[in-house]
């Protein structure tokens, strides 16, 4: 009789099939919990579907001049796009613009205080069950993916099965790894090829497995299969093309079993052919349209590459954001799940690596003792293919992610069938002699992803996305006691549409905190446009140090669907950048303008600036960290210099008019090379530069004592053409004779790297 329920055939299919049912249900929990379009990248996903189905099937041109609605998704391979055009094309989605109703101020790829997470500004009435136009044709190729998301968990168990014949709880536990990952059900319930990726390199895999377990010459039908998937998958997303060498490779092995030439070459013929007739007229477009057969060059023209590659110093700085997003990064990589949770999986998978290093030390053991028990080589071969795979997709993030910025675990998913398998099989390993230990510890593992899993839509996705009229900072702000009352009106008509109630703002700051505040506004009249709440931070001499721009309610209003009565607290976060000037003291205004005009309205009531349209709500005192260092920066240039700090006797000068600049600068060890050190004032935005100073410091870089601080003084004048405007100062270095290439500023953990550093505001008069 069977030890356990998971040693007996009829029992595993009853668990496989509840993993399977239990995937749907969440999958499709995450699907309606997650508002349209905020997902990573469905915001530009559907548009693609929806241009081939109003096209007839037919793909845009890239121009990234003006790359559409659809960006840089339009570069990627059209499989998935097909598939969910097919789905919904007798559709009427007329109302995308309505239902994809842009924030323009959101914050990717950064979590704030106050919010702002939405990409787009929700209306319940446009995107409510039941649902029709584009919320219906995006539901559609919602569950669509939801159904690639399921079978590519029904492959994971087919390759456990494949892997670990003799270990049934290891394909189990796999399956439920990869049904329960949190992120993988958020990416299965949204608009996002990588379900068709995924799904097609899981089954590739698969194939390739069975392949070199098989016994035999394989069966043309085999080949057909094969080629047709190799196809598809070329298809549905370039990485799939880092199996063809594999596919090749199990060909010959093949052939080499067998001693028979025919599956590597008449194999070879079929797979690769039927490759090259399903997806290689793409490829030949691209190659016609653009010079490159992949697109690539076109897509980082159009989603942006790093203004300097990222080396892997630098991508070792990424590597939390990246395990974030492999376990559960949701929104636009904006909403992070409790930080618990993060360790939480990271100890299981840490646990799991452990125990698959302690397997092979007890392998390599057991071999110098001449007790080990060898499986039959088809077997290791199948596992070393199952083993390489999420290597190379591994490797193939990494150079991709130097070009731009994509240091998203989720982006590893089309390799998470073999390392579901791998973290499962890891896990067993810990009791090797313990049936009944394995399963103990798998059946735990797979317990916290379940509970993680079902909790993460109901504790992190909803909320972010949920207007809370209430909503207040959970720790300490900068209001002070009192109350002032300000009102606005529109340009157009002076009666008050707009009322605020707002606490008085004081208190200390240091560069890199946030200014925190809630004024509790309430319409009191229709608003006819989208304002923007602007805060700005503004310096003596006129200069705004820091700002925030933001839709009310953390994001979530548009202004002219707000109903008349509406009220709501609004916290408004505002951070010091890094690098500010101090000591100054630092007048906080509040006000509103439309984005698309510059129009601000007009406030009136306590602290009201009729001049420039704003509201006076108080002083924050900008103060220094504390050192002997003058405005402390700590900026790493390659490891070779730090900027320890700086000072500039005047910030606000007329065009002819010298500013002092003072740079502490330090070795960390001894150079041999001299440093040419580029001072500039520069707008960040348009780069016009109103003063620049390249020169050595004297003494060289060369002649510094490692670990002395070196005060090197300039003198910047400022070009006698410069526009007025708003500035700031930044500073470079690059090697004496090569101006072309400056060092390297190391960013802090899960920031890009520059080859600058910004300081100051200016303000040129």
């Amino acid at each position: 009789m069977a030890r356990s329920l998971l040693a007996d055939n009829p029992g595993r299919r009853l668990i496989l099939a509840a993993i399977l049912i239990g995937y749907l249900a969440l999958a499709v929990l995450y699907s309606l919990v997650t508002p349209l379009f905020e997902a990573s990248d469905e915001l530009w996903h559907y548009p693609m579907v929806k241009y081939v189905a109003d096209h007839r099937f037919g793909l845009p041109v890239q121009d990234p001049a003006n790359p559409g609605p659809w960006g840089q998704e339009g570069s990627q391979p059209p499989l998935y796009y097909f598939i969910g055009a097919a789905a919904t094309f007798w559709i009427d989605t007329s109302d995308l613009a309505d239902v994809r109703r842009l924030n323009p101020h959101v914050d990717i790829g950064v979590v704030v205080p106050d919010g702002n997470a939405n990409m787009v500004v929700h209306n319940a009435e446009r995107e409510g069950f039941p649902w029709s136009g584009t919320a219906l044709a995006m539901h559609i190729v919602r569950f669509l993916s939801v159904l690639m998301g399921l079978g590519t968990v029904s492959l994971t168990y087919r390759l456990g099965r494949a892997l670990f014949p003799a270990r049934p709880p290891i394909a189990l536990a796999a399956a439920a790894f990869t049904a329960f990952n949190p992120m993988f059900l958020f990416i299965s319930g949204v608009i996002n090829n990588d379900n068709l990726s995924t799904l097609l390199a899981s089954l590739l895999l698969v194939l390739v497995v069975r392949l070199v377990r098989g016994r035999g010459l394989p069966p043309v039908r085999d080949y057909v299969v094969l080629g047709m998937a190799a196809g598809a998958g070329m298809l549905a997303k370039f990485q799939i093309g880092f199996m063809l060498p594999l596919i090749a490779l199990a060909l010959a092995l093949v052939a080499r079993r067998e001693r028979d030439w025919r599956p590597l070459v008449i194999g070879g013929a079929i797979a690769g052919g039927l490759t090259i007739a399903i997806a290689g007229w793409w490829y030949w477009r691209n190659y016609r349209l653009y010079g490159d057969a992949t697109g690539i060059n076109i897509f980082l023209d159009i989603v942006g590459r790093r203004q300097v590659p990222a080396d892997l110093r630098q991508l070792w700085t990424e590597r939390e954001a990246f395990m974030m997003a492999f376990w559960g990064f949701f929104g636009g990589v904006n909403v992070p799940m409790p930080g618990w949770t993060y360790t939480l999986f990271n100890l299981i998978a840490g646990t799991s690596a452990a125990g698959l290093l302690a397997a092979l030390g007890r392998q390599a053991l057991n071999r110098v003792r001449g007790t080990l028990a060898c499986p039959e080589r088809s077997l290791l071969w199948a596992r070393a293919f199952a083993a390489i795979w999420p290597v190379i997709i591994f490797l193939s993030l990494l150079s991709w992610t130097r070009q731009t910025w994509a240091s998203q675990g989720r982006l590893w998913f089309s390799a998470i069938a073999a390392l579901s398998v791998w973290m499962a099989a890891g896990l067993a390993s810990w009791a090797p002699r313990r049936t009944d230990v394995q399963q103990a510890i798998l059946a735990g593992a797979v317990m916290i992803f379940v509970v993680l899993a079902a909790l993460a839509p109901l504790i992190t996705i909803a909320p972010a996305y949920a207007f809370d009229p209430h909503a207040a900072f959970s720790g300490p702000t900068h209001e002070l006691p009192g109350r002032r009352a300000v009102c606005w009106a529109e340009p157009e008509d002076a009666r008050p549409v707009l009322c605020a109630a707002a606490q008085p703002v004081g208190g200390d700051v240091q560069p890199g905190d946030y200014v925190r505040f809630a004024p509790t506004f309430t319409t009191t009249g229709h608003l006819t446009r989208d304002w923007s709440l602007f805060a700005h931070l503004v310096s003596a001499d006129g200069i705004i140090e820091a700002q925030r721009d933001v839709y009310p309610g953390g994001g979530k209003l548009a202004t002219s669907e707000i109903a008349r009565d509406t009220a709501w607290n609004n916290p408004i976060a505002v951070r010091i950048p890094a690098g500010l000037y101090t000591p100054q003291t630092l007048d906080v205004y509040l006000g509103l303008y439309d984005l698309k005009t510059g129009d601000r309205m007009v406030p009136s009531g306590d602290g009201a600036d009729p001049v420039h349209n704003r509201v006076f709500l108080g002083q924050v005192r900008l103060v220094a960290p504390p050192g002997e260092i003058p405005n402390p920066i700590g900026a790493n240039f390659d490891g070779r210099l730090r900027l320890l700090g700086y000072t500039v006797d005047d910030r606000s000068l007329a065009p002819g008019e010298t500013a002092t600049v003072t740079l502490y600068w330090q070795a960390p060890r001894r150079l041999s090379e001299d440093f040419v050190i580029s001072v500039q004032v520069i707008d960040p935005v348009t780069l016009t530069k109103a003063a620049q100073l390249d020169a050595s410091p004297q003494p060289p870089t060369s002649q510094w004592a490692p670990g002395e601080t070196i005060a090197e003084t300039r003198g910047l004048e400022i070009y006698p053409d410069a526009a007025p405007g708003r500035y700031r100062l930044m500073v470079r270095v690059y090697p004496a004779g090569a101006p072309g290439e400056p060092l390297r500023v190391r960013g802090g953990a899960g920031t890009q790297s520059e080859d600058f550093v910004w300081l100051s505001w200016m303000q040129v008069e």
